[in-house]
């Protein structure tokens, strides 16, 4: 996980905004009202929960940023809601407080054992209030910031640093997960092996760094291709692997001859540019697994290769076996 150091400053730009989203949890009517009109004046949103019980359904429901939490509430008290809270999974941090008239040791540290974030001493007092909530506001921007970074670190972790499409780990991954909702659904899901006709010899030819940006305008041309649900991957090396969700074998070859198509027409610099793509569908009442899924669909792209190259192959079906070559067809 990315840190941020314990003295980092925290950029203006990490504070969340004026607004926060605060649950007050007290059962004592009077103390309650107070917190949410002075909350409301210090430009906040609130909600009061009657009990322990109630404020988790709140919390829950409205996914709040702050928790004020009275220690004793009927049927739940403080401590205890904050343990289910804590226990709650979520990408989203909850700021948790604790409101008590206990200055006891023993009391603290059973507070922050539960995993409270902060006190606030009963009666609240207005400009602590204040203060605190500016407290929670600046540690949410931190969690809300190291969100973010995870965020990019994870899609960095799953994307192919030359290309910008996915990479073979993830690929595997939404391979399988797609595979096995196809299943549920009762859809199919088709899969394009690609690969770039004679691409040793174009590096050998015109150089590394042109290769890369071969590799580079293929991706893109595989991006422009596809739909938002589909997948598009670097497979290794000159070879990509493209996911159809809910795509029938005749949908999936049009989509193989739109990709080839488009590869084909460049613009390239130094010569015209092709590749070779195989095509294979796993239906539902398949038994095949992912692995005999990509197999199929290899040798299919390699059918497309011993065939001449520049072409589209389907993995056999039940169908007849189309093989599209030039001229371009429309998808």
């Amino acid at each position: 996980m990315v840190g941020l150091g314990t003295n980092a400053i925290i950029p203006a730009g990490l504070v969340r905004g004026p607004c926060m989203k605060i649950l007050i949890a007290e059962d004592q009517p009077p103390t309650a009202l107070f917190l949410r009109r002075t909350i409301a004046r210090l430009g906040h949103e609130a909600a009061i929960a009657t009990d322990g019980e109630d404020a988790w359904t709140k919390f829950i429901n409205d996914n709040p940023d702050v928790i004020i939490s009275d220690w004793m509430m009927p049927r739940l008290n403080g401590p205890g809601l904050c343990r289910r809270v804590r226990s709650q999974p979520s990408d989203r941090y909850t700021y948790f407080i604790l409101l008590t008239a206990r200055n006891e040791r023993a009391d603290r540290l059973q507070g922050l054992n539960a995993g409270a974030d902060d006190f606030l001493t009963k009666p609240p007092d207005p400009d602590e209030l204040e203060l605190r909530l500016q407290i929670a506001d600046r540690i949410l921007a931190v969690h809300q910031e190291l969100a973010r970074r995870n965020d990019q670190l994870a899609e960095l972790a799953t994307t192919d640093a030359l290309t910008g499409v996915k990479n073979r780990r993830r690929f595997q991954e939404d391979l399988n997960l797609l595979l096995a909702q196809a299943r549920r659904l009762g859809q199919p899901l088709s899969l394009v092996m690609l690969d770039i006709d004679n691409f040793k010899q174009y590096n050998d030819d015109f150089g590394h760094p042109a290769g890369d940006e071969v590799l580079r305008r293929v991706g893109r041309t595989l991006m422009r291709a596809v739909r938002d649900l589909d997948v598009v991957a670097r497979y290794g090396g000159e070879e990509f692997a493209v996911l159809l969700p809910a795509t029938e074998p005749a949908a999936a070859i049009r989509v193989a001859e739109r990709m080839r198509s488009a590869i084909k027409s460049g613009p390239w610099p130094h010569r015209t540019v092709t590749a070779s793509l195989g095509v294979a569908t796993a239906q539902p009442t398949d038994d095949d697994d992912s692995s005999t899924l990509i197999r199929r669909a290899d040798e299919a792209l390699y059918r497309s290769k011993r065939d001449g190259r520049d072409r589209c192959s389907l993995a056999p079906t039940d169908s007849p076996v189309p093989t599209l070559t030039e001229p371009d067809r429309n998808p």
